[in-house]
């Protein structure tokens, strides 16, 4: 099977590394439609260096939803920096410019 893909691919028939990372988002997302998936995971099958880069995405996924349920912004940070803000040149100047 391994020799018939690595041929296909070889061939055109079939995607390549370049292709495949292409549309890695779509098959995490597993909006891929059949054909391109089954290719997709031959692919995967013949290339270890793809399928370790599948692990490396998904597993960086995970761990980004992880921490965005964790962090919790504390309430005197975003009091802070908002007064902060509203003191800098950037509102000043868009204040001006809205009264102008």
């Amino acid at each position: 099977m391994k020799f018939f893909t690595a041929l296909k691919t070889a061939l055109g028939m079939a995607p390549g590394c370049e292709e495949v990372n292409e549309f890695l988002a779509e098959y995490v997302e597993g909006s891929l439609d059949e054909k391109t998936q089954k290719q997709f995971e031959e692919h995967l099958g013949m290339c270890k260096c793809c399928d370790h880069y599948l692990d490396q995405y998904t597993s960086t996924i995970e761990m980004t939803k992880e921490a965005e349920a964790d962090v919790a912004i504390p309430s005197e940070l975003a009091e802070h920096t908002l007064a902060f803000l509203r003191k800098s040149d950037i509102f000043s100047q868009g204040s001006s410019s809205q009264t102008s």
